[in-house]
Parts: structure tokens; C-alpha cells; sequence
């Protein structure tokens, strides 16, 4: 084995034993705004996490249950903090000001409309950071090889191949870094995205079947409310 040959080898072998700190050292100036990237995605994640599995946290039949419960003691009053519950309570309001289908539905999208954003926002920027990772990656990564090669193309021709060979590990640092910052918080992103949708379709459901027992009790209510 020729000498040059035998030094990439030798770089190659040092390079697959760097530990992790080495690598982000060695991944240049780029490394620093991916890894902040990364800290602000994790924030996310975890705040998402938390409102959507334990803030909107919510038991279907018990809700459904309370509502029924409700109409047959002809008090349309659901006891509860939760968004479900919130929603249900409008379109309740609602029924017993006007009972008319069209306002008891616009006061249920207004309420809807309140609070949906707070199971929705957020979420949509790790798809945005994902892309951010992955860009300054690439171009951290680019930095480095046109650093790398321009070392090269002044340096002495037996070394170049050695320069060359750890200059473009090195860039490619940037980029693996970037990708490792970036898949995590895509799937993430569809993780949580799915979850937000199924969240709105649960509330979408649950307050679609107490609106129409409201409704197929309507006369039940009222004489109720008469008596």
C-alpha cells in the first residue's frame, strides 16, 4: 500500500472512532445553529405532547353520559373544564336563547374556533424546523468542501488526496448532523399531526351526538321548562 493510501486509511479509521462531541467539533461553525434548531424543536414536541395527551385529556362516554343525564333532569348543564366540555355548553346556551338548528351550530364553530387553534398550534413549525435542519446541513457541508478544496489545490500533491479525504469527513459532519436533528422531528411531526386530527374529530363527534339527543329530546325540554 502505497503511503497516501495508507494515511487516508489511517484518516478513515480515526474518523469512525471520533466520539460525538469530536464530530460536532469537527462539523464547523454550521453545527451551532442545527443544534439550536434541534433545542427549539424538542421544546415543541414536549409542549405538544403534554397539551395533547394530558390537557385534552377526555372521557367520550362519560361526557355523552353527563349530557344525557342533563336533558333528563331538563338542566342543559354539563360540569367540566374540558374543551368538549366548553363546546358543548355554547351550543347549549344557545338552544335554550333560540333553538333554532342554524344558531345553536353557528354558536358551536364559534366556540370550536376558540379553541382548536390551542390543539393546533405549533405543531406545524417542526415541519418547517425539519426543513430548516436538513438546509443548513447542506450548506454547512458545502462550506466545508469548497474550504476543503481550495486547501487542496494549494497544497502538495502528495498530500492532497489526504487533505481531501479529511476535509470532505469533516463537511460531512454538517450534514449527517443536520439529517439526525431533521427525521426525528418529521416524525414527530406526523406523530402529533395525526394526533391533532383525531382530537378534532373525537370533539367534532362527541358534541354532533349531544347536540342531536338535545334535539330528539327538544320536547321533553320544554316541557320542562314549562313546568
Amino acid at each position: 500500500m502505497d503511503p497516501v493510501s495508507q494515511t487516508a486509511t489511517e484518516t478513515a479509521h480515526a474518523a469512525g472512532s471520533m466520539s460525538l462531541i469530536e464530530r460536532y467539533h469537527d462539523g464547523g461553525v454550521f453545527m451551532h445553529p442545527i443544534a439550536l434548531v434541534g433545542i427549539i424543536a424538542l421544546i415543541i414536541v414536549l409542549e405538544r405532547f403534554y397539551t395533547l395527551y394530558v390537557k385534552t385529556s377526555y372521557d367520550k362516554a362519560g361526557i355523552l353520559s353527563e349530557v344525557r343525564n342533563a336533558i333528563y333532569s331538563g338542566r342543559l348543564v354539563v360540569v367540566g373544564q374540558t374543551m368538549i366540555h366548553h363546546i358543548i355548553q355554547a351550543g347549549f346556551q344557545a338552544f335554550e336563547r333560540h333553538q333554532k338548528d342554524s344558531e345553536v351550530q353557528l354558536s358551536i364553530d364559534a366556540a370550536a374556533s376558540k379553541y382548536f387553534p390551542e390543539v393546533e398550534k405549533r405543531t406545524s413549525y417542526l415541519s418547517m424546523l425539519a426543513n430548516i435542519s436538513t438546509l443548513i446541513g447542506l450548506l454547512g457541508t458545502i462550506s466545508g468542501l469548497i474550504a476543503s478544496f481550495a486547501g487542496a489545490a494549494k497544497a502538495d500533491p502528495n498530500e492532497k488526496a489526504t487533505l481531501l479525504a479529511a476535509g470532505i469527513s469533516e463537511a460531512m459532519n454538517c450534514t449527517a448532523f443536520g439529517l439526525c436533528v431533521a427525521i426525528p422531528t418529521l416524525l414527530a411531526f406526523a406523530f402529533l399531526q395525526g394526533r391533532t386530527q383525531r382530537i378534532i374529530d373525537d370533539v367534532n363527534e362527541v358534541v354532533l351526538e349531544a347536540m342531536n339527543f338535545v334535539v330528539s329530546h327538544k320536547d321533553k325540554l320544554k316541557n320542562k321548562g314549562s313546568e
